[in-house]
């Protein structure tokens, strides 16, 4: 993970935590699409600044065929090695011998990979971040790093064919493609732990009251932050609005319900994973009162995570509009109730020092 390269004892529920990710919560409004990845460059910028250290993301410039920007993007990452720098990047990572069999989606090792189904290869995100540790282009060797892997107990360092690599670079969304992001020494201070948890605590609240600067720089206009997320996903729930979005988006996008649903289902997830992620670390540094609050949080998400996964089954079970409307209010309503939860746990959020 490159701020554990300058931070010592930085793990991945830690860094998740004080990025405050576990908090926040953003909508697309009218959409029924909450944003997939939950690291954002501000959250990145943000760790620096509590570390002393700048971020620094660099794109291949525009214009360059593929094999010039591949070795601009090689020389790129070899001098931020030269100054012992680890390199983030993206990847697309999923094996190309993955294949439809009867609706499943399997992989050549026979791994079912349930979380895709129901998209079509065209709405599948084949991105992955991974970070460069090393590498030896005369070799055609490279050396990864899996911070999510490791923090598992999986395999944490992986040394790959550079030809590999660049297949699966080619294979990226162009805006991913040739994307480095290191963190670079300042001669700055990191600040003391005491001032740390301050500046997390006071970021919490920001993110839970919906201030947009806390999420992202370039603030969108139809995004929506924090509670007002929330409750503008609740409205959206509403059934005739939720078959409105559904009928628009397949009318002007050419997108099914179905992936629609898929996509709301795993954004859901995401959820599911980053508070207990973060729960992790609060718990293994005794910071019960904060534990207990996003314990709860996490509760709260899974029950929502729940009953997308009704949803996408009603939908994937039945062609019949007539059936998916019926079948649906009352998970709808499932929805909504635990929405209104999630924002009265918000709402009671204490910013207050762990006593």
């Amino acid at each position: 993970m490159v701020l554990g390269f300058f931070v010592q004892g930085m793990t991945y529920p830690k860094s998740m935590y004080y990025a405050t990710n576990p908090y926040g919560f953003f909508y697309f409004q009218h959409s029924l699409a909450l944003p997939f990845a939950f690291w954002r460059e501000a959250d990145f910028e943000w760790l620096g600044y509590l570390y002393g250290l700048s971020f620094e993301k660099k794109v291949t410039p525009k214009g360059m065929d593929h094999e010039a920007a591949w070795n601009e993007y090689l020389d790129r990452v070899e001098g931020y090695l030269r100054q012992g720098v680890p390199v983030q990047t993206y990847l697309g990572w999923m094996p190309q011998e993955k294949e439809e069999r009867e609706g499943k989606i399997v992989a050549s090792s026979g791994m079912r990979a349930f979380w895709w189904e129901g998209l079509t290869k065209k709405f599948r995100p084949d991105t992955h971040s991974f970070v460069v540790v090393g590498m030896d282009r005369s070799a055609d060797k490279l050396w990864l790093n899996a911070p999510v892997a490791g923090w598992r107990g999986m395999e944490k360092y992986l040394q790959r064919p550079l030809s590999n690599f660049k297949r699966g670079m080619e294979r990226l969304r162009p805006e991913l493609r040739y994307t480095t992001m290191v963190y670079l020494r300042t001669g700055n201070p990191q600040k003391d732990e005491k001032t740390i948890q301050e500046l997390v605590r006071k970021r919490i609240v920001e993110k839970l009251r919906g201030d947009a600067a806390a999420y992202t720089k370039e603030p969108k206009n139809r995004y929506l932050y924090g509670i007002g997320a929330l409750e503008g996903l609740r409205d959206d729930l509403r059934q005739d609005m939720f078959f409105r979005i559904l009928q628009g988006r397949m009318k002007k996008q050419g997108i099914a319900p179905l992936e629609v649903l898929v996509w709301l289902k795993l954004s859901l997830f995401q959820h599911t994973f980053m508070t207990s992620l973060a729960a992790e670390y609060l718990e293994s540094q005794r910071m019960m009162r904060e534990w207990e609050w996003l314990s709860e949080l996490n509760i709260l998400y899974h029950r929502l995570y729940i009953s997308s996964v009704k949803l996408v089954s009603i939908v994937r079970s039945n062609n019949d509009r007539k059936i998916w409307a019926e079948a649906s209010d009352p998970v709808l309503k499932e929805m909504r109730s635990t929405i209104d939860e999630i924002i009265g746990h918000m709402q009671k959020y204490d910013n207050k020092d762990e006593a």
